[in-house]
């Protein structure tokens, strides 16, 4: 499948999967909504809510974390066939800095998309532009049913 090639198609993508959902889940949680999309990047954005504070007032790293997992796990399901859903197996994020500037903007971009593997990259920078995050996730297809079927 391709990628969304722009928000519009993001927003339709990302609405029709949250509906088959059927329950409150970390998206919920985070507040994360699509952000910006051009078909080769995907974006999606949390606020600086103060659930999602540490105690310094900044984005707790659990937050920037789900931001960037999340948006990395949207972009890989974009590049899977229906039916599938891309199951992290790793992640490796380094926290560059923190910040209390929000939203928070999570970047995702492919970088390898194949039958039994997908890669995704994801920085997360703040409202300023500022990178907090740099990461990367591994996923493998496995059978989807959005209801827990």
């Amino acid at each position: 499948m391709p990628l969304p090639a722009s928000l519009e198609e993001f927003l339709t993508a990302w609405d029709a999967f949250r509906a088959g959902i059927g329950f409150e889940e970390i998206t919920d949680t985070l507040g994360i909504e699509p952000h910006a999309c051009d078909g080769a990047t995907l974006a999606m954005r949390i606020p600086l809510a103060p659930r999602l504070r540490q105690a310094g007032g900044m984005f707790s790293a659990t937050a920037l974390f789900g931001a960037a997992d999340v948006t990395g796990t949207f972009l890989a399901m974009q590049a899977l066939e229906p039916g599938l859903f891309p199951l992290a197996v790793q992640s490796s994020l380094n926290f560059i800095d923190n910040s209390r500037s929000g939203p928070a903007v999570a970047t995702a971009r492919l970088v390898r998309a194949g039958r039994t593997i997908v890669v995704a990259s994801v920085d997360v920078a703040d409202a300023d532009g500022k990178l907090l995050t740099t990461s990367s996730f591994t996923y493998v297809p496995k059978p989807f049913s959005p209801k827990g079927d």
